[in-house]
């Protein structure tokens, strides 16, 4: 049997926007779909989309070459502008490999806005998931900027 691995991630990022439009760049399902896939070699489709409190997101992760990663997100709280607090479900080749619980923190910075992520992650089964929300976030948190450019 596999050791359960633990992480807290935390990640903060500042943006040229005001605290509604980041939250706008999140809570938009066209926008999320620019700026969240990690790097260019891979895509984010959604199967579904449903954000609002208690609402699901399903993601399919594609890498070519790769099994794809699948996350079902379940929304537990929102506050519009505010704050995002979800639940994620990460299932790679048919196995589920992680979960996660994520908040993400809006508050403003003057005109811009500062953006607090922290994640709460298990992995499963020693697949290093730990180390992939890591590279995936940040590099998505990076992609962001292009949202207010």
């Amino acid at each position: 049997m596999t050791a359960l691995a633990h992480a807290t991630i935390v990640m903060e990022r500042t943006y040229d926007a005001a605290p509604s439009r980041v939250f706008a760049a999140w809570s938009n399902l066209e926008a999320r779909k620019r700026w969240s896939a990690p790097a260019e070699s891979i895509r984010i489709e959604y199967e579904a989309a449903d954000f609002r409190e208690g609402g699901r997101d399903v993601s399919r992760c594609i890498e070519a070459g790769n099994a794809d990663f699948v996350a079902t997100v379940i929304y537990l709280d929102i506050r519009k502008d505010q704050r995002i607090v979800f639940a994620e479900d990460v299932v790679h080749g048919g196995r589920r490999v992680s979960a996660a619980l994520i908040s993400v923190e809006f508050g403003a910075k003057g005109a811009a806005t500062h953006l607090a992520l922290t994640m709460q992650i298990v992995s499963f089964d020693g697949s290093g998931m730990e180390t992939g929300y890591q590279f995936g976030w940040s590099a998505a948190l990076d992609n962001l900027t292009k949202e207010f450019a």
